[in-house]
Order: C-alpha cells, then structure tokens, then sequence
C-alpha cells in the first residue's frame, strides 16, 4: 500500500504503527527506501503537507487540528487506541474527506473500530484489508463489524483505490 502510494496534491497519509512505546523506530528510515512519498516522523504541531507520509512515532498519539498533527503522550497503560484517536480527529476536523484505512493487526484487537464509525458519520471514506490477505486480522475484522467500512480489499487493491479518490 504504502510503497505503491502516488502523489495526489491533495493527500497526505498518517501511518499508524502499534509499537511498543520503548521501541526505537527504523520504520521511517525502511520506508524512505521504498516509496515514492516523501516519509516523515511526526513532529509536534508538525504543518500537513500534500505528497506526505507521515510516521507516527512510539509512545504518542497523533490527532489532527487546523491541518497540523500535534502528539500526545500514550498512557503508560492500557490498550494502545492511537488509530481510534487519529480516526476521530480526522472526522472532526476534514468530515467528508476524511479517509480511514485499517490494515493487519492484532495486538489492539479493534483499535481503528471507532474511529471509522466517527468518519462514517462525516460521510467520510473508509477501507479494511480483507482479513485473508492480513497476516494479523484482528483489527480489519472489528472495522468490518461496525459496518461503517466503505470497501474490503487487498492491502495493494486499497492503495489502488486511493488514487482514485
């Protein structure tokens, strides 16, 4: 998805790891080596810009205000919801042009579940990796069970539809 991801001048993208909050991230490092998109690790009150792919790092929350990402600290404790908090703000702040993707992943179980529900009522845009392409498909699973999600596709099929939109 991400390395197949083309320059649409108005689109930015907000990847949205679940790291531990003590991992030292390459992830930025490994994606500038294979996509077009110019990588970014998220910065505080860091300015949207088209063309973006934007990291967020370990141990934060990343939401949107005023087409700038601002980090939160993560709680020390608890289930890591940084898609449900980026989700939401996203809704909020772009409503119908918010795009919400939820690709493979398990340790959060449903994390990104609320999160397309908020986009959902914006008549946003929302995608799930169909659970059999996902090597974890936990969270694409509790994203489709809200029935808020637009389209299940192939992780390769979403990046397709992206350019689309």
């Amino acid at each position: 998805l991400i390395a197949q991801a083309i320059c649409h001048e108005n689109m930015a993208f907000v990847l949205v790891p679940h790291l531990s909050r003590d991992h030292e991230s390459l992830l930025p490092e490994i994606l500038r080596r294979i996509s077009k998109l110019k990588i970014m690790r998220i910065e505080n009150e860091m300015l949207i810009e088209p063309c973006r792919l934007y990291v967020l790092p370990p141990g934060y929350y990343a939401r949107v205000v005023e087409d700038k990402l601002y980090l939160d600290l993560r709680p020390n404790r608890g289930i890591n919801l940084s898609a449900n908090v980026l989700f939401k703000s996203l809704a909020e702040f772009y409503g119908k042009n918010a795009i919400g993707v939820v690709l493979s992943g398990a340790a959060v179980g449903s994390d990104g579940s609320e999160g397309v529900v908020a986009i959902k009522e914006q008549d946003g845009h929302t995608y799930a990796q169909a659970p059999s392409t996902a090597e974890y498909p936990e969270m694409p699973e509790a994203a489709i069970r809200t029935g808020c999600i637009d389209s299940v596709l192939g992780a390769e099929q979403i990046g397709h539809e992206l350019t689309l939109v």
